[in-house]
């Protein structure tokens, strides 16, 4: 197969450069709602308890959830945070909402980390003067993963990034595969995306005519039936059978 020469190669980032789910997703988000009582309770806010709050933000989160499934817009954990103090009559001045977050995120950064091959493969792609960029879907604010870029020295390879808390709508909605190439110079049959979710990171891209690779991750779940029809990768390492890096 000959491989692909695109203009750009934009990137997921969670499961793609940086594991987010050394625990489980689900049992992180227990994790970090137990840090947000927790910092509550430590400054003398009048709150439910432990399992009680636990269970009250979950369903909060979960309000969020349903339309971002249904009509692909975007929440955040600090707009949840926000009304998880309506809920219990705390009043949010003071950076509380700020705060607030910062709790629930104390977990996440304590487990992350870049994979081996991130770094080089950014860099090989890099070198060859292809633009790079990055597509990201999250709860978080922007400036959270742009710190994390930076703490594992991933910020310098990139020419634009957009994260879905920012953008309005997450993956696989088109807009954001068509603003992606936009930002890159380029068509989108230009680029080529590369990501861990078949329909976020596969399905969305090649949608609006956008070459994809999917990455392979042991606790994703896959269509068996396409990972033989379409290209797949087990590491980053491996996009140089796909692409001429």
């Amino acid at each position: 197969m000959e491989k692909l020469k695109p203009r750009a190669v934009i990137f997921d980032l969670g499961s793609t450069l940086i594991e987010y789910e050394s625990i489980p997703c689900s049992e992180l988000s227990v994790i970090a709602s137990r840090s947000v009582w927790s910092f509550l309770t430590d400054k003398g806010f009048k709150v439910p308890p432990e399992e009680e709050f636990i269970d009250t933000f979950e369903y909060i989160k979960n309000e969020f959830r349903k339309p971002a499934r249904e009509n692909l817009t975007e929440w955040s954990i600090p707009q949840a945070a926000e009304r998880l103090l309506a809920e219990f009559g705390i009043e949010s001045q003071d950076g509380l909402v700020k705060k607030l977050f910062q709790a629930y995120y104390r977990p996440v950064a304590e487990q992350i980390y870049a994979y081996d091959d991130t770094a080089e493969t950014l860099e090989r792609v890099k070198r060859r003067g292809m633009v790079v960029g990055l597509i990201s879907n999250t709860i978080f604010p922007e400036q959270t993963h742009r710190d994390e870029l930076k703490k594992f020295k991933l910020h310098k390879f990139f020419d634009f990034a957009i994260f879905s808390s920012t953008f309005g709508v997450r993956k696989p909605h088109p807009d954001i595969f068509c603003a992606a190439a936009n930002m890159a110079g380029s068509a989108p049959a230009e680029c080529v995306y590369v990501g861990d979710r078949y329909v976020e990171d596969y399905r969305g891209p090649t949608e609006v005519g956008m070459p994809a690779v999917l990455k392979i991750v042991r606790y994703r779940e896959y269509p068996q039936d396409l990972l033989g029809e379409i290209p797949t990768i087990n590491s980053l390492s491996e996009l140089t059978n796909y692409i001429d890096i």
